[in-house]
């Protein structure tokens, strides 16, 4: 009886296909860490660089002068200064809803009037300011401001009308964080946000605000300070954001040598002072209650371990993704 059976090439040639088609698949198959730090990332570094242009070509919300005939008002249902920010950042980064003209035509968003709540608990498409072209979506806040500190909220959903749209962890059928015995089940279960917020201060800078402040998985940091000598000293571990930003302020006192352990009597970093002003909101209801799993930090050999606290962005904390101050 003639039996039927595969010959070694074609074997050979069944594996080689089988290998290509996990190597095309692989990648799709990383972590989504992975891929929400670089989203994270490109939307970080797209919006510090619209804002900052923005703000030179006169769409600053903080001031009174009028730009477009819009001069910047602000109340809880309508907040013109938010408008101004959605004019400025669409001006540098592309967009589906605006049209590129000459006069800037905004009329298809960038209302005064589609404000988002600093609770960041509503984000529909009728609050969307616009939509980049990569599909991020972009939505603003009216303004959080008083005689310590004024800014706006600039959320971004870094993956568009995919889900979950929140800002914070969600878990696996419908679970909280609390229904978990073990941090390992509950890491397992974990649904990671997708909107992620920016503060934008009226000096032209965006300082980032929620989870990837102490999450290394969406954005690490490192700080600078200088030396006796007034030469920048770097240090080379890359840290927390808010770890390097405390650091770099004096958060941490230095014990030990080289050495910052947390030291809640130390001034606020700016992002703390941020965080005040935000008391209700979905942001700062995940940020760590113990803040010792930020520290001890090995930092500099030599003093002096930290920047002035008497000017809160006289200090340098760059990204490690792009480097930049």
């Amino acid at each position: 009886m003639k039996k039927n059976g595969f010959t070694l090439a074609e074997v050979l040639i069944a594996l080689a296909i089988v290998g290509i088609i996990m190597a095309l698949v692989l990648p799709t198959l990383s972590p989504t860490k992975k891929a929400t730090k670089y989203l994270y990332m490109n939307a970080y570094n797209s919006l510090s660089k619209a804002y900052y242009n923005a703000m030179i070509d006169g769409y600053n919300p903080f001031t009174d002068e009028t730009i477009d005939d819009i001069a910047p008002s602000h109340s809880d249902a309508n907040d013109s200064g938010a408008e101004l920010i959605c004019r400025g950042l669409s001006t540098y980064i592309n967009t589906t809803d605006n049209e590129k003209t000459s006069t800037h035509d905004y009329s298809k968003s960038c209302s005064s009037s589609k404000v988002t709540s600093k609770n960041a608990d509503s984000f529909t498409d009728e609050n969307v300011q616009f939509i980049a072209t990569n599909g991020m979506k972009f939505y603003t806040s009216r303004n959080i401001w008083d005689s310590d500190i004024k800014f706006y909220l600039v959320f971004i959903d870094i993956n568009g009308d995919k889900g979950p749209n929140t800002v914070q962890y969600t878990y696996k059928g419908g679970r909280r964080a609390s229904d978990f015995d073990s941090d390992e089940k509950r890491a397992q279960a974990e649904i990671e946000p997708d909107i992620y917020a920016f503060a934008l201060l009226e000096t032209g800078r965006i300082c980032p605000i929620g989870i990837p402040e102490f999450d290394k998985d969406v954005m690490t940091a490192r700080f600078a300070y200088y030396d006796n000598d007034g030469e920048p000293l770097y240090t080379s571990k890359s840290l927390a954001y808010y770890q390097a930003k405390g650091a770099a302020w004096g958060y941490y006192n230095a014990d030990g040598p080289n050495v910052l352990n947390f030291n809640i009597d130390e001034p606020f970093t700016l992002n703390d002072i941020i965080r005040q002003k935000l008391s209700g909101s979905k942001l700062v209801e995940d940020f760590p209650a113990d803040l010792s799993s930020l520290s001890p930090v090995a930092t500099a050999k030599e003093d002096p371990y930290h920047c002035s606290n008497t000017d809160l962005e006289s200090c340098y904390v760059f990204l490690d993704s792009y480097r930049q101050f």
